[in-house]
């Protein structure tokens, strides 16, 4: 049995796993989460300021204690839009070198869809005809897999951090905010949602901080236990109903909504806006909520 950690540095929250792994089983899973929006204002700025990165590398420091306090043999590390999308990111990744001896995989939209089938399919198998909806801080990555392969994948720049940013600026959330964001949503996944509607879904599969946090608010869970969450089955009306509730809160009225992490508050609105439109567009009655994503994928292909 050999112990492995994984690290996913993405544009809302750094994420850690920890898991052993035996005949190609990831077995005793534990996994960690800080939000370090790493993303903040990249989208305007094109650039990760210093404070973002100060909080990254701090994170990371951190996560490198506990996988070495785990007993990790190896330490993988990626990261996803924000960095790849940031005009000074080998700043960010030589001074996370230099303060960690971590070396991060900067992964592109395609890889990090790549990555989340391969983490799903850890846990789902069996599964074929299966959409894989991952809504991230700064982009959404749609794959469709079936017959032991990728069908269709797609990665878009709209993710819960970059819609906010863009879209909602005052609680609660302003008709008028909210018809733009759809408006923008309908041009981002047009073509997608096109290409979709003539393939043949048998099941939605959501992952990421919006899936585990929606899972969260509908088991009205006290503690963040992001596998208590696995396999939970969302139905779109709830999906409707709670986006429809949350949209009309003061932001402090979202910090006692039970499943709720306080510091995903201010983007969940939009992340949830993202899911609802995509299931909407393509018909889906029930999402199934996968705790097991990138992580779990990036140990898969890298270690």
């Amino acid at each position: 049995m050999t112990r492995l950690a994984a690290i996913d540095i993405g544009t809302n929250s750094m994420r850690l796993l920890l898991c052993s792994m035996m005949d190609g089983k990831l077995l005793n899973k534990e996994k960690h989460m800080k939000v370090t929006r790493i993303g903040q204002d990249v989208s305007e700025t094109g650039k990760i300021s210093e404070a973002a990165m100060a909080r990254n590398i701090d994170a990371l420091k951190l996560y490198k204690e506990l996988a070495e306090l785990y007993g990790a043999e190896s330490i993988v590390a990626i990261a996803t839009s924000a960095v790849r999308d940031a005009n000074n990111k080998e700043a960010f990744l030589s001074e996370a070198l230099k303060e960690t001896g971590i070396n991060i995989k900067v992964i592109s939209g395609d890889e990090e869809a790549e990555l989340g089938i391969l983490g799903v399919i850890s846990e789902f198998p069996e599964e074929e005809d299966f959409l894989v909806i991952d809504i991230g801080g700064g982009s959404t990555e749609l794959i469709l897999y079936g017959k032991n392969k990728i069908e269709f994948s797609k990665s878009i720049n709209a993710g819960s951090v970059r819609m906010t940013e863009g879209y909602i600026s005052r609680r609660p959330v302003a008709e008028e905010d909210a018809a733009s964001l759809n408006i923008r949503l309908k041009e981002v996944f047009g073509e997608s949602v096109s290409i979709l509607k003539t393939k043949k879904i048998k099941k939605a599969i959501a992952i990421g901080g919006t899936a585990v946090t929606l899972a969260a608010i509908h088991k009205k869970a006290d503690t963040y236990r992001t596998y208590e969450m696995h396999n939970t089955i969302v139905s779109y009306l709830f999906l409707d109903e709670i986006l429809k509730k949350l949209s009309s809160m003061m932001l402090e009225e979202l910090y006692n909504v039970k499943g709720l992490h306080k510091d995903r508050a201010d983007v969940i609105t939009a992340g949830l806006s993202i899911l609802k439109h995509l299931t909407d567009q393509l018909s889906i009655e029930d999402i199934y909520i996968s705790d097991s994503d990138n992580l779990e994928g990036a140990i898969k292909k890298y270690i």
